[in-house]
């Protein structure tokens, strides 16, 4: 078993929280407006990305993005921040973390009001030492700036050993780019070839797992090396299974 980590990071849209509810009602509200209207699947592909990357994928031009993202922010504030709810055994990760010493944080593409307030109606707020979020003066929004704030408070001396754990791309590169080990988690909004192929080096399917982390990999074990997963199907290789014989191909 390997031993926890001295810090953990955590997105919180898809990693956290579904708030899969309040973001698209948000979405949907401001398009209205706009005379646009994309299919529901279209828009959970948007949710984590900075709010400007995913209207500027709707076609919003650069002129009018930071009136668009402020009238979604708008809505968003009115109802869409309280349309959340915890993951299944997110609560149950968090207290056995903090019970182990593991001192945590959040960085997520959400404004920082926004998620300091979600975080404390969802009553997780007291497991995190900082959060940082979007900025409301529009200085902070990279998520790779975000996580490099949360860095700045931990100052940590051994990068390699801190987890950031997250269910999109944009959090597998932001803990590349810091020297970070990168998480995936499949309950998110994000997909297994989405995390695989940004370079996610440890996949999990539930928040219990990060509490049984291990070194080594066991036929079938859902918590590993995300390098010894079939990239076809996800399961572990080894034994009868290999990649180039697998069925689901």
């Amino acid at each position: 078993m390997t031993s926890l980590p001295a810090f953990a990071i955590f997105d919180l849209d898809g990693t956290l929280a579904d708030s899969q509810v309040g973001i698209l009602s948000s979405f949907r509200s401001t398009l209205n407006e706009l005379g646009l209207n994309p299919s529901d699947e279209r828009l959970k592909c948007l949710i984590g990305p900075p709010l400007e990357d995913s209207f500027s994928q709707l076609g919003i031009d650069g002129q009018h993005l930071a009136a668009v993202v402020e009238r979604y922010r708008g809505f968003y504030a009115e109802t869409g921040v309280r349309l959340c709810e915890l993951y299944g055994g997110v609560a149950e990760m968090l207290e056995g973390l903090s019970r182990r010493g593991v001192r945590m944080g959040v960085a997520t593409s959400k404004r920082v009001d926004f998620a300091h307030e979600m975080l404390d109606s969802l009553g997780v707020r007291h497991h995190f030492e900082t959060v940082s979020g979007a900025s409301i003066d529009g200085r902070l929004t990279l998520k790779t700036d975000i996580v490099g704030e949360v860095l700045s408070y931990f100052q940590p001396t051994q990068m390699r050993e801190i987890w950031m754990v997250g269910d999109r791309e944009y959090d597998v590169l932001a803990a590349k780019f810091h020297g970070l080990l990168p998480i995936g988690v499949l309950w998110g909004y994000g997909t297994r070839d989405e995390l695989m192929s940004s370079g996610a080096e440890v996949i999990i399917r539930d928040p219990s797992q990060l509490l049984e982390m291990e070194d080594e990999i066991e036929g079938g074990d859902p918590v590993c090396w995300a390098h010894l997963l079939c990239p076809t199907c996800g399961v572990v290789l080894g034994g009868e299974h290999r990649s180039e014989e697998c069925e689901a191909s």
